[in-house]
């Protein structure tokens, strides 16, 4: 399953993005109940009030980006999400196809 995963304003530009594989749970793993809600479909979106979990779930699935091109969009991933910390108006969001 590939996303494409950006970082937004409210008007929906920002500019960074990454596209990942294979790193994001399955709907079926229930030890990650914040990441399995992320439709490899459509579109899931993460507020300032979700990012600490997600970023608490993020750290544990970094084992799954096994080669080079996962691990650099695991790592900017984790930076778009850690910048939604600190600022309410920033989102994260997963694409599907």
């Amino acid at each position: 399953m590939s996303l494409v995963v950006k970082l937004e304003d409210q008007q929906g530009e920002r500019g960074e993005w990454a596209m990942l594989h294979g790193v994001v749970p399955a709907h079926s793993e229930k030890d990650y109940p914040v990441l399995r809600g992320i439709d490899p479909y459509g579109t899931t979106v993460f507020n300032h009030l979700q990012i600490a979990s997600f970023l608490e779930e993020w750290e544990r699935v970094h084992s799954r980006a096994t080669d080079e091109n996962q691990k650099e969009a695991w790592k900017k991933v984790k930076e778009m999400a850690e910048a939604c910390l600190g600022d309410r108006d920033l989102s994260l969001k997963f694409v599907g196809n």
